[in-house]
Order: C-alpha cells, then structure tokens, then sequence
C-alpha cells in the first residue's frame, strides 16, 4: 500500500511506517470520493484542451456535458492585485480638508499682520471678519495663559485648581472686555470719520492689529526660560498697548468723510475713558468672581 503523503511503500495496517500518516484503504468511501474527484477533474481537462479556436463553447467528449469554463477579465495585473485596496480607500475627511485649508489660508493672513500691521488693516475688509474673530480669540486665551505661565514660573508652582481660576475663568469677562473694545472703537469711527461704517468691518480691522501683540504673547513665554523679569515687561506692554493703539491704529485706517462730525481727539479720548471704566468694573466683578466674594 502507498502512503498518500510520502508515498512511501508500506505494508498492512492503518498508518505510514515512515511518516505515521492515515492510509486509506481502497474499500473505504473516502478512496470512492476521491477516485469520482480525479475521474472528474480528467474530464474537465480534456474539455478544456477540446476547445473550438472559433466558438467560445468547449467540446463535449463522448457525449459528456461541458464544463462552465471561467474567463478572467482583461485587467493588468498589478491592478487586478490592488482593486480590492483603491475600492477600500477612504476619501480624505472634508472636514479636515477644510480645516487645513483654513489653516493655511489663516498663515497668510497673519503673515500679513506681522510684516506691515496697518496697510494690513487699512486693506481690510468684512471678508476678513472670520480671520479677524481666530486672532480675538488667540488673544483672549494666549492673555490669561501667558499670565498663568509667568506666575507658575515666578512662584515655582501653583496650588490645585490654580488653572481653572486664573485661566479657564477669567477668559468670559476677557472676551466680553474685547468685544466692549471693538464697539468703542466702532462708535468712535462712526462719529469722527466714517458714518457709514460697519460694525462687522471695524472687527476685521481691530482683529488684524492684534496680530503684532499675539506674537508679543508668544515671546513672552519663549521669555520665561531666559528671564522672567522680561516676560512679565512684555505682557503688560502687549495689553497696554493694545488698549492704547489698537482703537487708535482702526480709527486712522479710515479717511475722514465726515464734516463737522466730532473730533478724533476727543473720539480716541472717550473710548480711553471708556475702556478704563470698563476695566474697574470688569476687574472687580471677575476678581469678585474668582475669589467667591
């Protein structure tokens, strides 16, 4: 008997002497099935082979029903191989596609800022307003976390919970405090020099100037490894001077139209006076805030 494995010739018995496989036994009904299984697969070589060079049918054999025969597709191979994979790919995310496209379109924009601050401003228009609100908003959580940073380092840490109220909290009555700004500014350009002019569009150009100072807010944390005497000078001369020449720098951005309107003198005057008021009632109500007072 010849072991189906190693086709080692072997005597009587149920296993291969040389390999200890499973003999099959002719009687048995597996031999039967897979003497059917070869007698068919002959049958269907030799239908295969018979095939008529000018018809797409095989010939039968002494009468034998031809075999379905399967004809690939003409697909080259290494695309045949990749189908599966190019069908599975995933489209790129839209709104990711989006965001980074935003990304850059936000770079120029405060390239821009950075390299000449007010021909910026002076170009700028209602377009601009959504890049004008990412530089408010930069600037609202880059304040409180500069000022975090400085007293973490200055004080060699801070007790539990020390983030949320000097950072987290603080950041309502900041963005309120940014928002009373534009509308000072705002009411200051319509009285002086422009009555026509749009809220919307000031908030363009007070959101370019403050390009300059989010990157001062950024120095000033490079600062804290260098000196923290420096960094501490920078942010109180980022948030002065943002209180100071910001309303200033989007007045003159306009062109006087107005005729007998009120003087920029006292336009610029009042938005200090009002901001100063602003900053003591905001201050004592957040410090108030803060503390649980």
């Amino acid at each position: 008997m010849t072991c189906p494995i190693c086709r080692y010739e072997t005597g009587e018995g149920k296993y291969c002497k040389k390999c200890g496989a499973r003999l099959i036994i002719e009687e048995s009904p597996v031999f039967a099935a897979m003497k059917e299984q070869a007698a068919a697969s002959e049958v269907y070589s030799i239908n295969r082979t018979s095939v008529s060079s000018k018809g797409d049918r095989p010939q039968t054999n002494q009468g034998e029903p031809a075999l379905p025969v399967y004809t690939p597709p003409d697909i080259p191979f290494q695309t045949a191989g990749r189908q599966h994979g190019e069908e599975a790919e995933e489209e790129p995310n839209p709104y990711w596609t989006s965001l980074k496209l935003y990304g850059q379109l936000y770079g120029e924009y405060f390239l821009k800022g950075i390299k000449h601050p007010f021909s910026a401003a002076v170009a700028t228009d209602s377009s601009q307003f959504l890049n004008a609100m990412v530089s408010m908003l930069l600037y609202v959580l880059l304040l409180p976390l500069t000022i975090y940073a400085t007293l973490h380092h200055e004080l060699q840490g801070l007790p539990a919970g020390a983030f949320a109220e000097l950072v987290v909290k603080p950041v309502i009555w900041i963005a309120l405090f940014m928002f009373l700004l534009n509308v000072f500014t705002y009411a200051a350009v319509k009285l002086s020099f422009n009555p026509a002019v749009k809220l919307k569009e000031v908030m363009a150009r007070f959101g370019t100037l403050l390009t300059l100072f989010l990157m001062l807010y950024v120095v000033s944390l490079l600062f804290l490894f260098l000196n923290g005497d420096i960094s501490k000078v920078i942010i109180l001369l980022s948030f002065i001077s943002t209180l100071m020449t910001v309303p200033l720098l989007v007045m003159t951005s306009y062109k006087r139209r107005m005729v007998g309107g009120l003087d920029p003198l006292y336009a610029i005057l009042l938005v200090y006076v009002a901001v100063m008021l602003v900053i003591v009632i905001l201050g004592n109500s957040m410090i108030g805030y803060i503390t649980g007072f």
